[in-house]
């Protein structure tokens, strides 16, 4: 995400020199709305814009909790925007949207076989599985070793084009919803 943001910042608010540290909160839990805005108390003053990161499939289940919590957040006491991430299915299968990307991260000239690419990246049923093929055939990597997964997923986000990434619409809504908080904070073109 830092490094989508600082993208989003050159192109759209070139007056924009830095973008702040991005930050999980493990003490979220859940991602119930109670104890999301309790963390998020315990966070007060430290960020402009929250991210909700909730993975959408399936649709009839992640729908109504993503829309509880923007209603919530509505009623609650802060005011900084809350902006949903929410992937088709799964955050990982944006992971495999770049092959170049994923090729120099594995350290092969080019991938095998990959069952999914480019925008059609969010129909992949199984993200992690394909991961897990991926560095298990391509690499010769066991994902299930500690610190290969962590790794490959910093990597792969270190080095992803960020183009072929707003190319997948669930991603491309992210970045829309972005600009429209960050120019609500009064952020602007030039």
């Amino acid at each position: 995400m830092r490094r989508a943001l600082e993208t989003m910042a050159i192109e759209n608010f070139p007056a924009c020199r830095e973008v702040q540290e991005v930050r999980s909160l493990p003490k979220a839990g859940d991602q119930h709305p109670d104890s999301v805005l309790a963390a998020l108390e315990r966070e007060r003053g430290t960020f402009d814009v929250v991210l909700y990161h909730h993975d959408g499939a399936p649709a009839a289940k992640s729908d109504p909790v993503i829309e509880r919590m923007r209603q919530t957040w509505k009623a609650s006491a802060f005011d900084e925007p809350l902006v949903a991430v929410v992937p088709m299915r799964e955050t990982e299968a944006w992971l495999l949207v770049d092959h170049e990307s994923l090729a120099r991260v594995l350290n092969v000239r080019r991938l095998g076989r990959v069952a999914v690419s480019g925008p059609e990246v969010e129909a992949c049923r199984d993200p992690k599985a394909v991961i897990e093929t991926l560095l298990r055939d391509e690499a010769g990597m066991n994902s299930k070793k500690h610190g290969v997964l962590r790794n490959f997923y910093v990597s792969v986000a270190e080095t992803t084009d960020i183009e072929e990434l707003r190319k997948v619409p669930a991603f491309r809504r992210w970045w829309n919803d972005m600009i429209e908080a960050l120019e609500g904070l009064g952020y602007q073109y030039g």
